[in-house]
């Protein structure tokens, strides 16, 4: 009798406890939602796997190289950013030319390790050098000189009081190794110059032209063009939070 009793019991806690341990996890995921996992950079392709959704504000990683037509373009500056807790902000922040105290030395590494394995599909070198330092981003824009004094001028015709750089001050954005912080702020005023000309019209030549790609001096991975420039079309106020530019 005593044993059955026992039995009795044991089944009553028993099924107690599955039924509480079932009713933590459904509360825990509640939402439906799985937990977040880390995001990886997006590969040579420039495509996520199908189970990876980028996040509400994904970081991008912005590489300017002298001409994207050329077999073996060199790298001028490379820059990660993403979307502020403001509305309408945006961060920056400089990999090349480097902020470290060994700054020379990455710059480099990086920038021997910079090719293109197939066009506009950056070495894998290069994209683990960036991820050794704990960076992650999970979509790339690349861009060259052409498509930023042909950026400046449409700035320039939807603002006449905006002065786009000339030649000479293009040239001021390449990389030297004896120049590398000077390029750095120059590189840096550029973008905040250019910030300073959004939030811009829905539609308008711009636009146009980036869906376009510059004819092939701009190329975005990891998202689609019309995507990409959406999510930046809202940009009002550019900040650079390692930096002290004279305008922030």
């Amino acid at each position: 009798m005593k044993s059955k009793l026992w039995l009795v019991l044991f089944g009553v806690c028993f099924s107690l406890f599955l039924f509480l341990g079932i009713r933590s996890s459904q509360l825990l995921f509640s939402d439906g939602e799985k937990p977040d996992t880390l995001a990886q950079p997006v590969g040579n392709g420039g495509q996520q796997g199908a189970s990876q959704q980028p996040p509400a504000d994904p970081f991008t990683l912005i590489v300017l190289v002298d001409d994207l037509g050329a077999l073996n373009p060199l790298l001028e500056g490379v820059w990660l950013s993403r979307a502020g807790d403001g509305s309408g902000t945006r961060l920056f922040f400089p990999l090349f030319p480097s902020q470290a105290e060994d700054g020379v030395q990455r710059d480099l590494n990086l920038r021997g390790a910079f090719w293109f394995d197939e066009p506009g599909l950056i070495s894998s070198q290069f994209q683990t050098i960036l991820t050794d330092r704990n960076l992650v981003w999970h979509q790339i824009l690349l861009l060259d000189y052409s498509s930023l004094a042909e950026i400046g001028q449409i700035l320039k015709e939807l603002s006449p009081a905006y002065q786009p750089l000339n030649s000479i001050g293009l040239a001021g954005l390449s990389y030297s190794v004896e120049n590398r912080l000077i390029v750095q702020s120059n590189q840096a005023a550029f973008i905040l110059e250019l910030c300073g000309q959004l939030p811009l019209p829905p539609q308008n030549e711009l636009m146009q032209r980036f869906l376009e790609g510059f004819a092939g001096h701009i190329l975005v991975r990891g998202t689609s063009p019309l995507a990409f420039y959406q999510s930046w079309s809202s940009t009002a106020f550019c900040y650079f939070p390692t930096l002290t530019l004279p305008s922030q």
